[in-house]
């Protein structure tokens, strides 16, 4: 190690992003973490200029800038981070020091005020890791709930906030007690008609919307205590009632847009940033002129100017809210047209500027943010530098992966939906969104596709589609799109099952001897789940059974079985959502599928080990 060589962090950047910010003498840098092709960019952020790249050894996620100039990258497949040191001269590929084991998946990483520990979420291995950032050992890990994501540090370093793509809630961990509390993030509309019903007091009632999409967490500087979480706040309609399409229906749109503002000290969002208002049930689609910012994917602030940016997949826009709002939604400011893809952002604060990356693009985009009264005043954005970064030799066939990509994100966009919603809506990152939607059949909960597709025809809980396709045209139905051309249809399903799942030679599956018994119990003829979950068939034998878990809400008493792949972390189960953990499954379905509720508690540990390994 050479510490003090090479580009420093710039002040008080602690947490972790696709872009991260450096300083190399006068120059201020970026470096950019680019997934597609497994390296690093380094830009000069005044010129645009690509000054060099470094490849790294897996798919990188997020990376940080350490106090002594080191910059760590969180390897999303390779259950590592890397560890990697700058040159002098930042042109320089940055020389690889290390890579240290993670859980699978990690996604965000953070430092903590006396930039001694190193903090990482891991999406799949649903956990945060602490590390000693002189040293890079384990110092410990708190288990988390489903999907975890960004996270943020509160100002005294006791404590981390941790949002999570489903199940509406934000994890603060304590980091002394290692204690995880959740925090419900989730909204509340008023004054809904649902399906023409009229309530006891003035023809309607309240409804309660579960947050969904919570990729991205940013910390107020100026003003402290506020930490702002981008989210989608959704209404996926009631399980015992059909409906027209997925959700409520109606004029009451399925998800709106929201940024929960969450109180460091109480733990809990203001009430108004979650309140969901009369003026946002409207459509959502193209003919907006404001379209919803329904992905979102990064946050930064800017605390010259008090201002939130919050990056907008599908409608490829960062926009910028007041921070200082107790509803930053409804206090925008600005927004800033992009390239494809906006999936990071950082604020340079001595050079008043916005860096963003578009990965589905590659583009690197500058804009100039201005002085504060020319902010507060909603001054149209300024033009942007637009620069695009050198990328591997592609084949036409990536050429077809990137639309479909592009499609699957696209929100807004009534070809796919009349109502705003994208795919990766309800599947983010080509997984689940741990819903139960009311639709024309009864409740239906959203199954990961990412793994999933190949080779588990047929399609949907009933087992109706015998392809992607067939499949694909009937879920644009229901959610009111006008259709696709050919080329974008194919090109979708190409995206769709070329999705990348959890690397499932990375699980941390340490107890060899507890999966291999229970996969004995499995496949034994006395509990009979391998009769229908094959192995040779991708863990499903393809064929719709009745297994008494009819619904009242149900059209039909069969279902497809589904694939195991994956199930351990794809919670809750049953084509309903019905239960919320895989032992209660387990338990309580004996006798409708397989026979598991007479083994006994060390059987079914080593049995549910053994699926949670599929």
């Amino acid at each position: 190690m050479r510490p003090g060589v090479g580009a420093k962090p710039l002040a008080g950047a602690r947490q972790g992003g696709v872009v991260a910010l450096a300083k190399a003498g006068g120059k201020t840098i970026a470096y950019v973490a680019d997934e597609d092709d497994g390296n690093i960019h380094t830009v000069d952020v005044a010129t645009g200029k690509e000054l060099g790249t470094t490849q790294l050894g897996g798919t990188p996620s997020q990376l940080l800038v350490a106090a002594d100039g080191r910059v760590v990258v969180a390897l999303r497949d390779k259950a590592a981070i890397e560890v990697l040191e700058p040159e002098a001269d930042p042109s320089q590929p940055l020389a690889s020091l290390c890579t240290v084991p993670t859980p699978v998946e990690p996604v965000a990483l953070a430092t903590t005020p006396d930039d001694g520990t190193l903090l990482v979420t891991s999406a799949w291995g649903a956990a945060l890791t602490a590390y000693d950032v002189a040293s890079m050992g384990r110092a410990y890990e708190v288990p988390l709930p489903r999907e975890p994501r960004s996270l943020v540090i509160s100002d005294d370093g006791k404590k981390a906030f941790v949002a999570h793509v489903v199940g509406s809630r934000m994890s603060v961990v304590d980091l002394g007690a290692k204690r995880v509390r959740p925090v419900d993030v989730g909204g509340v509309e008023a004054g809904v008609l649902r399906h023409g019903k009229v309530g006891l007091f003035g023809g309607s009632e309240e409804i309660e919307r579960r947050a969904c999409q919570g990729f991205a967490l940013a910390k107020s500087t100026d003003l402290s205590g506020r930490i702002f979480a981008p989210q989608v706040l959704v209404d996926p309609g009631l399980a015992e009632e059909r409906s027209e399409g997925y959700g409520s229906g109606g004029m009451n749109p399925p998800e709106v847009a929201s940024v929960a503002v969450v109180d460091e000290d109480t733990e809990q969002p203001l009430g108004e940033s979650v309140s969901v208002k009369p003026d946002v049930r409207q459509m959502v689609g193209v003919a907006r002129p404001r379209a919803a910012c329904l992905l979102p994917r990064a946050a930064a602030i800017d605390p010259a100017s008090r201002s939130l940016f919050v990056s907008c997949l599908g409608i490829d826009t960062v926009i910028e809210y007041d921070a200082a709002a107790a509803d930053p939604q409804r206090a925008e400011r600005r927004r800033f047209p992009v390239a494809a893809g906006p999936t990071g952002l950082a604020v340079d604060p001595e050079g008043r500027r916005l860096v963003v990356w578009s990965q589905f693009d590659r583009t690197l985009q500058i804009a100039p943010l201005g002085a504060k009264d020319a902010v507060e005043a909603r001054v149209d954005a300024p033009a942007i530098l637009r620069v695009g970064l050198s990328r591997k030799a592609q084949t036409a066939a990536t050429a077809d992966l990137e639309l479909g990509r592009k499609l699957f994100h696209a929100s807004g966009d009534q070809r796919i939906s009349n109502d705003g919603r994208a795919c990766a809506s309800c599947h983010p990152d080509g997984r689940d969104d741990a819903l139960t939607w009311a639709t024309p059949e009864g409740p239906r909960q959203t199954p990961m596709l990412a793994g999933r597709l190949a080779k588990t025809a047929p399609y949907g809980w009933t087992g109706r589609g015998d392809s992607v396709e067939a499949h694909l045209a009937e879920t644009f139905g229901r959610l009111g799109g006008a259709g696709l051309a050919r080329r974008e249809i194919d090109a979708l399903i190409a995206f769709a099952t070329s999705l990348r799942p959890p690397q499932a030679e990375m699980r941390d599956d340490t107890n060899d001897v507890l999966v291999q018994r229970g996969k004995a119990i499995f496949h034994s003829a006395q509990t009979g789940c391998g009769t229908c979950h094959r192995e040779e068939g991708a863990w499903t034998d393809h064929t719709a059974h009745d297994v008494s878990s009819r619904a009242d809400a149900d059209v039909a008493a069969t279902f497809d079985t589904p694939s195991l792949r994956f199930v351990g972390g794809t919670a809750p189960y049953f084509h309903d959502g019905r239960y919320a953990t895989l032992r209660s499954l387990l338990v309580d379905a004996d006798g409708k599928m397989g026979h598991t509720k007479h083994l006994a508690k060390e059987d079914l540990d080593a049995l549910e080990a053994y699926m949670r390994s599929l």
